[in-house]
């Protein structure tokens, strides 16, 4: 049967296009993310076993992929306890940009039903880091979300370091704090909250 001379050239550009899409994605490693964190961030003392918990969560949330992108649909009433809730479900999306709202206000959908979407190598979201068009966000990185899916890190981790510095704040902003508090939520992996940074990164050099 002879293929039609349209569809090879549609097959031809959906092959281009998703060879133009992963060239800008890379696989990191937890050794290599290790010493990009130890270089780039600014922790607080004593903080070595958090350093081992990020790369964890990194790993399960993301699998150290820096172009991972993923919604979550997130109960009313869900509240902000860590673990597993009834009701949230996850799915990974294309480039989707976030959600569609008709009210100017992020507080304005706590009544009902809401869609995260979370971007990138640590999977910051839209309602807090990132500016995604399509909804009000914080923004407290003043990034477009497609900052976070490209192959250069640095803007993640000084993304990073931002939401460390408003949560290690002497005095946190009140809502800042509940939304950042919100999104480790949603990212929460109970198998890394022990991870401890001897055994975790016992095979890094």
């Amino acid at each position: 049967m002879s293929i039609h001379p349209g569809m090879k050239m549609l097959a031809a550009v959906v092959v281009l296009f998703l060879a133009v899409g992963m060239s800008d994605s890379v696989i990191l490693n937890k050794c290599e993310l290790k010493q990009q964190l130890q270089t780039d961030l600014t922790l607080p003392p004593n903080m070595t076993d958090v350093l081992a918990q990020i790369v964890c969560h990194v790993q399960l949330t993301s699998n150290f992929n820096t172009s991972a992108i993923k919604t979550i649909t997130e109960p009313k009433n869900s509240g902000e306890s860590h673990g597993p809730r009834k009701g949230r479900s996850a799915k990974s999306q294309g480039k989707n940009k976030g959600r569609p709202s008709s009210k100017p206000h992020l507080e304005s959908a706590e009544d009902k039903n809401e869609v995260w979407t979370l971007y990138g190598l640590f999977q910051l979201s839209d309602h807090v880091v990132c500016n995604p068009t399509q909804s009000y966000s914080l923004n407290l990185c003043g990034l477009t979300c497609n900052k976070l899916l490209d192959d250069d890190i640095s803007d993640d981790l000084a993304c990073v370091q931002v939401l460390i510095n408003k949560m290690t704040a002497v005095i946190p902003d009140p809502k800042t704090a509940k939304h950042i508090r919100k999104m480790i939520s949603l990212i929460y992996q109970p198998e890394c909250v022990n991870a401890k940074a001897s055994t975790y990164f016992a095979d890094c050099p």
